[in-house]
C-alpha cells in the first residue's frame, strides 16, 4: 500500500507540472480541439492521483483492493498518457490507447465495488 501512496504522490506532482506546462508553454500552440484533449487528460490525471493516494492511505490490503489500485494507476497512465502524448508529439494515433486506459479505470471501480461488497458491514 505504501508503494501506491508514494507512486500517487509522484503522479500528483506530475499533474501540477503538466498543468503548468500546458498553461505557460503550450497555451498559444494548441488548437481548441487539442486544448480540450489536454484538459481532459489533466482532469483525469489529477482526479485519479487524488483517488489513488486516498485509497492507498486509508484502505485495506486485500487482493481486490490492491487490484483496484493497480487498475486505477494503469488506467490513469494509459488514459492521460496517451492523450498527453498525442497532443505534445502530434501523434493522434496514440489515442488508440485511450480506451484501454478507460477500461482499466472501469475495472478499478469494479474491483473496488467487489472489495466493498465482500467487506463486513462493521468495516465500512
Amino acid at each position: 500500500m505504501r508503494y501506491f501512496a508514494i507512486l500517487s504522490a509522484f503522479l500528483g506532482l506530475a499533474s501540477v507540472i503538466v498543468g503548468a506546462a500546458g498553461d505557460h508553454m503550450l497555451a498559444g500552440g494548441l488548437t481548441p480541439q487539442t486544448a480540450h484533449i489536454y484538459e481532459t487528460a489533466l482532469r483525469y490525471h489529477q482526479l485519479y492521483a487524488i483517488l489513488i493516494i486516498c485509497l492507498s492511505l486509508y484502505g485495506s490490503p486485500t487482493r481486490l483492493y490492491k487490484g483496484a489500485l493497480f487498475a486505477f494507476t494503469l488506467g490513469l497512465c494509459l488514459f492521460s498518457g496517451s492523450l498527453y502524448a498525442s497532443v505534445l508529439f502530434h501523434l493522434p494515433g496514440l489515442t488508440r490507447l485511450t480506451p484501454f486506459g478507460g477500461t482499466a479505470l472501469m475495472m478499478g471501480w469494479c474491483l473496488l465495488i467487489a472489495h466493498l461488497v465482500r467487506q463486513r458491514p462493521a468495516k465500512l
